[in-house]
């Protein structure tokens, strides 16, 4: 049976409704831009992050497990990760996560997760964007969409690790015109991922997904949703 074929039989078994939802979102996936999280321990924050990453088009996001186990909300995230591809890069010595955890000390070995990780996806042609509170950075309005690029987010309390910033094509800053000094991480996240996909999509069609990956997703899809049936 061929990949067209497969996509007919699971059709059959969804409603209109969710088949439109279905093929509407493919239409607007994108692996032009992928986030990736660096030891990130809130669960109810990865989780929100990930919803935000789905409304904005985002198919890949990159989850690097340092000190902390990033467990996602299911509350929260809505149950968007199942659409999702998230590939973790754990560190051995990680531990799980939970909500109140504070600041624990980071290792060389924490550093060296994150130093292969970033490696891996530099490695794909990515051009890493990371989010910076030291001065000299760049306008995020700066940053060209027209190549591939992650964009790094890093921990609640300490932000991107040292290695992140060494290793980032780009470093920004967001203005912060209050007493605060930044942003919630999902509600920032949320703002860089509108500005970059907005800006993207302006330059035409050539961040959407090839036919080919675009017909695989949407079997994956359809799979997924017919599994939840029954």
């Amino acid at each position: 049976m061929t990949g067209s074929e497969k996509i007919a039989a699971l059709s059959a078994r969804l409603t209109p409704s969710r088949l439109a939802r279905i093929f509407r979102a493919a239409e607007f996936r994108t692996r032009r831009i992928i986030l990736a999280m660096e030891d990130v321990f809130q669960p109810h924050n990865a989780a929100a992050v990930l919803r935000s990453c789905d409304a904005f088009g985002l198919q890949e996001v990159h989850i690097i497990e340092n000190r902390y186990r990033s467990k996602i909300s299911s509350g929260v995230d809505t149950g968007v990760s199942k659409w999702m591809d998230i590939i973790r890069h754990t560190c051995p010595s990680a531990r799980p996560s939970r909500a109140g955890m504070g600041r624990g000390e980071i290792s060389g070995e924490h550093l060296e997760n994150s130093r292969a990780a970033l490696s891996e996806i530099k490695s794909r042609g990515y051009a890493l964007v990371a989010s910076t509170l030291r001065g000299g950075a760049a306008s995020i309005d700066d940053i060209p969409v027209d190549a591939p690029l992650a964009l790094l987010v890093g921990s609640e309390f300490d932000g991107l690790s040292g290695v992140a910033h060494d290793m980032a094509d780009y470093t920004f800053s967001m203005p912060m015109l209050g007493f605060a000094q930044s942003f919630n991480l999902s509600v920032f996240s949320a703002l860089c991922l509108s500005n970059l996909t907005r800006r993207m999509r302006d330059l035409g069609d050539s961040w959407k997904l090839p036919p080919s990956e675009k017909e695989t997703l949407i079997l994956k899809w359809l799979e997924i949703s017919a599994g939840d049936l029954g």
